[in-house]
């Protein structure tokens, strides 16, 4: 599988999931031109795009997917809540609902959404599977870990996991009090201890790749992400790729597939 995290941070999100011709944006937080300008820098071609798959309705996550869903005839995918939260003209664009904790297939791919802890109406991660077994998680814009999340995060073999802010930059900047408790809160966003807290427990055998997104431009500097995240790496001796997501290019193309076959989950039905 193939992924392109093309733009990560509060200025806009967007990231290309691609296996056996079958293409989805996970979140369009930048507008067709830019998302398609990104997309040619990396040799990817956005008439591939079979659908826009939303987290949630903040803007830095949806500002692009009408115009993308609709220049390029495709759906979008996204909770009830997030529809109902939004600005999206459901007459004008076609949108599929999907309820959280549910797996939907498009194309190639298989999404298995679980309910997140955040300051939006319903908002979801993911694990996108590929006909081949890979496992790939995206988790953004989490005020909390909870249990089920950390469940349907592990075992994946690559994942996208975000670490927003640094707690003292974030006290001492000049964001108003109010909106540090926001971003602090169970339901705001990650700092980067409690991302790599998370971190240190979805480390497995299975994982290759750890991609760190949704960086503050403000509260946090990717030179402590990469030092709190490469010390992990040492203590706990993983082998495995690593980076950080930039926020106004595409940091580039991220090549996973699994490590070894899976047993089914008891109870667990064969996909395909």
């Amino acid at each position: 599988m193939l992924i392109a995290p093309l733009s990560s941070g509060s200025a806009g999100n967007a990231y290309w999931f691609e296996s056996e011709g079958t293409a989805i944006l996970v979140d369009a937080g930048i507008g067709p031109r830019d998302t398609k300008k990104r997309l040619v820098e990396l040799g990817l071609n956005i008439e591939q795009l079979s659908a826009v798959v939303l987290t949630h309705e903040h803007y830095d996550h949806i500002r692009g997917a009408e115009k993308i869903a609709r220049k390029y005839q495709i759906p979008i995918y996204l909770t009830r809540g997030t529809l109902e939260n939004s600005t999206i003209d459901r007459d004008e664009t076609k949108v599929v609902v999907f309820e959280n904790g549910s797996a939907f297939t498009i194309g190639e791919l298989q999404v298995h959404a679980r309910r997140t802890i955040h300051d939006a109406a319903d908002p979801a991660c993911f694990v996108v599977e590929a006909r081949d077994g890979t496992r790939v998680g995206i988790a953004s814009d989490l005020g909390y870990v909870d249990p089920g999340v950390m469940k349907h995060l592990s075992g994946c073999d690559g994942l996208f996991f975000e670490s927003n802010h640094d707690l003292d930059m974030l006290r001492l900047g000049s964001y108003p009090w109010s909106l540090k408790r926001r971003i602090m809160s169970r339901y705001g966003h990650l700092s980067n201890d409690d991302s790599v807290n998370a971190v240190q427990r979805l480390l497995g055998s299975e994982l290759k790749t750890l991609c760190m997104i949704h960086l503050s431009q403000k509260n946090n500097h990717e030179s402590i992400v990469r030092e709190m995240c490469t010390r992990l790496l040492r203590r706990t001796g993983a082998s495995i790729e690593f980076a950080i997501a930039r926020q106004f290019e595409p940091t580039g193309i991220f090549d996973v597939a699994r490590r070894r076959e899976r047993k089914p989950l008891p109870g667990q039905m064969s996909l395909f």
